[in-house]
């Protein structure tokens, strides 16, 4: 009985010192989770504020994509107006050919003029040939239409020249 008794003090040694290394097994478990947790709860913190960047970028990027399609727009309308000021360049250089062309047929007609004007022995017969008022008149009207047009074309070029 001894014998058994010891090998049972034996088996009661050994299970205490097995459940002294399974304690300590157990703290060191404790230990690890302990690490763990704290780790964990950084690896929270840099997801949280990662999510913050990621929103100020979202963020950023809609203010970016706004901002993009405000300069598309405000370029189509540049374009837009860019050709509306070519077109109308275009046509200010047809009327200011016009123009030319109308004055260089009025300088024409000046020097036929000049070139029929009379002496003072053809003055008799030129009063006689002379135009009427009503004709001087008709004249005049011609010369200040063609003058007012001069103006316009004048002034269209100036604020042409100024939008520029």
């Amino acid at each position: 009985m001894e014998e058994l008794l010891r090998q049972l003090t034996t088996l009661v040694q050994s299970l205490v010192d097995d459940m002294s290394v399974m304690k300590q097994d157990m703290q060191t478990v404790k230990q690890k989770l302990g690490n763990l947790e704290k780790r964990m709860d950084k690896l929270e913190q840099r997801m949280d504020k990662f999510e913050q960047r990621m929103d100020t970028l979202e963020q950023r990027m809609d203010k970016q994509e706004e901002e993009l399609r405000w300069l598309k727009e405000q370029m189509k309308e540049n374009t837009e107006m860019i050709k509306a000021i070519r077109d109308n360049q275009l046509e200010q250089r047809s009327i200011q050919d016009g123009m030319r062309h109308e004055i260089a047929n009025l300088r024409g007609e000046m020097a036929g003029i000049r070139e029929q004007m009379a002496t003072k022995d053809e003055l008799p017969r030129l009063r006689e040939q002379m135009a009427t008022k009503e004709d001087i008149s008709l004249i005049h009207q011609r010369l200040d239409y063609q003058l007012g047009r001069i103006a316009r074309v004048e002034e269209e070029i100036y604020l042409l020249k100024k939008a520029e």
